[in-house]
């Protein structure tokens, strides 16, 4: 009798440990992993990839889940972000989903995410409509209207009395910016205005006429046409003070550009790569093992920091999307790869932004 009740005890733990296994928990990204900006998407996944392993590692050894990243490419489309959002929620019950880089992907997607209460927290994306785009959705790089009001105080300061031009690439990152600018400097009525296609290479007719007109300022919004943009202004010989965007905070992109970007002036959050290859020596060697030696760039640290803070939500007990979303507006002093941060009342990151310089290649500090 006592042989039997012991058999039945072995198989009952048996069965429970079984079908109470502890499940992964999913979660989704979604970036652009081919075309044009699939750099951006391509370090931010290895950035991911990296310190997930790296906390995976303590999860493991604290006899806690371990997260499952599962990435989709959007191909720069908000369709195909809000099909690969709507899949991952489908198939893998995600909770939590990184993404997208583009401000246009991340507004499309922000209706699902809000609808089945999972968080979307962004590390590229600065349209200022993604501050009213739903208590679901979050981000980690700066809002237009705070980036515009930095690199517009200091034209203000500075530059107010030379004739600008602004050159913006034509889409929801570029034209939130340029009009957030605008609505911030003193001389709104004065400037001239020349918009691009998203992935133009042939700048020369819009230099042309910056030269021909001697503007004296050119603020430039874009993302690797830049490249191009200084380029052929060193070509034709258009000598001016320029003004940049965050995008500029990502040392591979700068050692690219031609000496004409000299001074370039442009607001970001505190990166210093030097100090991430110090203070994160171990993140850094598999990041760079992920990137197949791709360097990190500043929206893959932003990448880094949304992990952090998802993390931390993780480790405070939420595990639905709307635990997890009360637990990211809760957090104060949240300690990232860009510097300590929080999130506002719209989702946006609370830290200090930053004026950087380019010099000889190099970004240093104004």
């Amino acid at each position: 009798m006592k042989l039997n009740f012991f058999y039945v005890a072995v198989i009952s733990l048996f069965f429970f440990s079984c079908t109470h296994k502890t499940k992964n928990i999913e979660v989704g990204s979604i970036q652009q992993l081919t075309g044009q900006m699939s750099k951006y998407g391509k370090t931010l996944q290895s950035a991911l990839l990296a310190k997930t392993d790296m906390l995976n590692e303590e999860r493991k050894q604290s006899g806690l889940p371990i997260i499952n990243l599962t990435f989709e490419d959007d191909q720069l489309d908000p369709k195909t972000g809000v099909n690969a959002l709507k899949h991952l929620i489908q198939s893998k019950k995600i909770q939590i989903c990184f993404g997208a880089q583009s401000s246009s992907v991340t507004l499309a997607m922000a209706s699902v995410a809000n609808q089945n209460r999972v968080v979307l927290i962004s590390s590229a994306s600065g349209s200022p409509e993604i501050s009213n785009a739903g208590e679901y959705v979050f981000r980690t790089c700066p809002s237009d209207v705070y980036e515009a009001s930095i690199i517009a105080g200091y034209y203000n300061a500075n530059l107010m009395n030379n004739s600008l031009a602004i050159i913006h690439t034509n889409n929801d990152y570029g034209v939130g910016l340029r009009d957030a600018f605008l609505k911030n400097i003193n001389n709104p009525e004065k400037v001239n205005i020349f918009a691009f296609q998203q992935g133009q290479t042939d700048f020369r007719t819009i230099l042309s006429r910056i030269k021909q007109q001697q503007t004296e300022v050119v603020y430039l919004i874009g993302y690797e046409e830049m490249i191009a943009v200084f380029k052929q202004a060193l070509e034709l010989g258009l000598t001016c003070q320029w003004l940049g965007n965050n995008q500029m905070n990502d040392p591979d992109m700068v050692s690219k550009f031609e000496k004409s970007a000299n001074a370039t002036v442009f607001p970001g959050h505190q990166y210093d790569l030097d100090e991430i290859k110090t203070t994160h020596a171990d993140f850094y060697a598999r990041y760079m093992k992920y990137s197949d030696g791709v360097d990190l760039d500043v929206f893959a640290a932003y990448g880094v920091d949304a992990l952090i803070a998802v993390h931390q939500a993780l480790l405070n007990g939420a595990k639905t999307g709307e635990e997890i979303k009360n637990e990211l507006y809760k957090m104060k002093d949240i300690q990232g790869f860009t510097g300590v941060f929080c999130f506002d009342e719209n989702g946006d990151p609370v830290k200090t932004v930053n004026l950087y310089k380019i010099e000889n290649g190099e970004i240093v500090n104004l």
